[in-house]
This record gives structure tokens, sequence and C-alpha cells, in this order.
């Protein structure tokens, strides 16, 4: 059975920006990249920092500690290249953003 959780509203995540929230017992970044919501882990593969500490721009996450760059849109390493994000499924629903954090791509 999917089970599929609130982690927002869209009225709350505008167009280029990102926030940090919890879904389930999981902590979840969410980044509005032209319309479309995007849900990782929120946690640099790397230190385990997390990556809401950073910053979003021209549609890459930049992790604050050690400044790894990653495709919001994908989740894939820019910087390191063999890296990437945990990334999870999301529907948006009326205003409502719905994540399934047990199905990580």
């Amino acid at each position: 059975m999917e089970q599929w959780l609130e982690a927002g509203t869209l009225d709350s995540l505008w167009e280029g920006e990102m926030c940090a929230v919890s879904v389930g017992a999981v902590d979840v970044l969410l980044c509005n990249i032209d319309g479309e919501v995007h849900a990782y882990q929120d946690q640099c593969p790397h230190l385990a920092n997390p990556l809401s500490d950073g910053e979003l721009r021209d549609n890459v996450l930049i992790c604050a500690a050690h400044e790894w760059v990653f495709d919001a849109r994908t989740g894939d390493g820019v910087n390191p290249e063999a890296a990437c994000l945990r990334r999870f499924p999301v529907r948006v629903d009326g205003d409502r953003i719905l994540v399934h954090v047990g199905q990580a791509r």
C-alpha cells in the first residue's frame, strides 16, 4: 500500500525556494524549481550535513559545509559528479504537497 504524506503547501513553497520539513520520521528538503516540486533527504551524502543549511541558486543545491553541488531538479551530483541525493516521489493534490518517503530513488 502506498503512503503519501503531506509535506506542505504550494502557498508556502514559492518558485525558486527550498524549505526543510519533517515527513513522518524523515527530514526532507523541498525545492520548487520552475513550478515543479522536488523532494530530497535533507542530508548531504558527504558528511550528512543538512542541505537546508546551504542554498538554492540557479537550479543547484549547494551544501554549506563543503560546498558540494547538486542539480536541484534531479539530485545528481554536479561537483562531485559521482555523488547523488536520496530523492523521494512527489505528488501535488490541489495546493497540498505529498511525499512518499518509503520509495526513495
